[in-house]
């Protein structure tokens, strides 16, 4: 993408879509916490907690 056609307005969330990114986050942090008991290592923890937010992107094809 030609960074020339980037308009800057548009490259920080603001009003609903910056409250609805921030519940989103939210959310995701009190499920993190309430699955993390189910772990006893930190790093597999952490390797469920990515394999998560890689599902919930919006990448259209996940290969994972």
């Amino acid at each position: 993408m030609d960074k020339a056609l980037i308009d800057p307005s548009q490259l920080f969330l603001t009003g609903s879509a910056l409250e609805t990114v921030c519940q989103w986050s939210n959310t995701l942090k009190s499920f993190q916490q309430r699955l993390s008991p189910y772990f006893a290592r930190c790093e597999a923890r952490q390797a469920a907690f990515n394999y998560i937010q890689a599902l919930l992107c919006p990448v259209e094809r996940k290969n994972g």
